[in-house]
C-alpha cells in the first residue's frame, strides 16, 4: 500500500480502530526512531507545532 493510500485508510478508520493501529505500529516505530535522534527531534517539533503547545506544556499533558 502506498503512503497515500495508508493515510486515507486510517483517516476512515473510527477513533478506536486508529488507537488500535498506533498501539500496533508503535514499538516499531520508537524502535527506529531511537536510531535517529534527529528524527525524533523532527516528529517532536511536528507535534508540538499541531496541538499549538511547547515542549514543557507537552509534558504536562502526558502525566494527566
Amino acid at each position: 500500500m502506498k503512503k497515500k493510500e495508508w493515510i486515507k485508510s486510517f483517516g476512515e478508520l473510527s477513533s478506536e480502530d486508529q488507537i488500535e493501529v498506533m498501539k500496533a505500529i508503535m514499538p516499531e516505530f520508537c524502535k527506529n526512531l531511537t536510531q535517529k535522534p534527529e528524527q525524533i527531534q523532527e516528529m517532536m517539533k511536528s507535534m508540538m507545532n499541531f496541538w499549538n503547545q511547547d515542549m514543557a506544556s507537552m509534558m504536562g499533558m502526558m502525566r494527566k
